[in-house]
């Protein structure tokens, strides 16, 4: 289990770092907890959670086109 906390000044920032980490195989883990340097959120994934992600990537062929001059 992988465990991974993000720090933010404003609760914008911290859901846009929280947001990019998403398609990587994190998930929230507990509520958002508010301090003195801003805001927080613990997130938390499997191993195996990130190689499900990375399997599903979709695969992208680059197409062969030809000019007509």
């Amino acid at each position: 289990m992988e465990y991974n906390i993000i720090v933010a000044p404003n609760l914008e920032t911290l859901a846009t770092e929280v947001a990019v980490l998403f398609p990587q195989g994190w998930k929230l883990k507990g509520g958002i907890i508010e301090h003195n340097n801003g805001f927080s959120q613990q997130l938390v994934r499997k191993p195996s959670d990130r190689l499900k992600k990375l399997k599903q990537a979709p695969v992208t062929r680059h197409r062969r086109t030809k000019w007509i001059e």
